[in-house]
C-alpha cells in the first residue's frame, strides 16, 4: 500500500490582510468557527538569507478535525509571507501541513523526495519549516515537530469545533 512521506494533513494555512474580516469571512460563508488565536505574536524568520522578527496575528479554526490557519503578518520585513502583501488578494492559500513525530526524519525523507528547504520560522518552544518543490509553485508544505500539549490542544480544539453553535466566534488573545 503506498503511504503518505508525512502522514495526514493536519491544517491548511492561508495569508490574509485583515485576520478580522477573513475570519468574519469563514464564519458567515463557511459556517467554519470558531476562531482560536493569537495577536502580536513575534516569531524568527530565516528566509532567503536574511534574519528577521516576522510580527503577526494567527487565526486558528477546525473543519472535520483539520484545523485552518489564517495568517496576517504586520510588520514589513522578509519572511515566508512577504509575497503575498504585494498582491491584491484579500487571502490566499499558503501552507499544507504536518506534524511529524520526528521533524528531522521527516526533513531528511523530504530531502530524498526533492522538496527543498523555503523557510524557517521559529520562537523558544517550536521550529516551523517550510518546504517547496517547482511541481507546486505558490504553495508550501509546512512541517512542525509533534508536541503532547500541542496535540492535546488541537485535539481539544477540532472537538469543540465539531460540535460548535455559532456562538462566541471570536477568541484571539494577545501574545507575550
Amino acid at each position: 500500500m503506498f503511504e503518505p512521506l508525512f502522514g495526514p494533513v493536519t491544517q491548511w494555512g492561508f495569508l490574509v490582510k485583515d485576520i478580522d474580516a477573513a475570519m468574519k469571512s469563514w464564519v458567515e460563508h463557511f459556517g467554519v468557527g470558531p476562531w482560536w488565536g493569537y495577536r502580536d505574536v513575534r516569531l524568527q524568520s530565516e528566509f532567503r538569507g536574511a534574519r528577521t522578527e516576522v510580527h503577526m496575528h494567527v487565526g486558528l479554526a477546525y473543519q472535520n478535525g483539520v484545523q485552518i490557519e489564517l495568517i496576517q503578518q504586520l510588520n514589513d520585513v522578509v519572511s515566508p509571507y512577504r509575497f503575498f502583501y504585494d498582491t491584491d488578494k484579500a487571502q490566499t492559500l499558503h501552507q499544507l501541513s504536518y506534524i511529524v513525530p520526528d521533524l528531522d526524519a521527516a526533513l531528511a525523507r523530504a530531502a530524498t523526495s526533492g522538496l527543498r528547504e523555503h523557510g524557517v520560522m521559529r520562537n523558544h518552544v517550536a521550529r516551523y519549516v517550510y518546504l517547496d518543490h517547482p511541481a507546486m509553485e505558490g504553495l508550501v508544505v509546512e512541517l512542525m515537530q509533534s508536541d503532547p500539549d500541542y496535540v492535546a490542544g488541537f485535539r481539544a480544539c477540532a472537538a469543540e469545533a465539531a460540535s460548535w453553535d455559532g456562538s462566541d466566534p471570536y477568541r484571539l488573545v494577545a501574545f507575550g
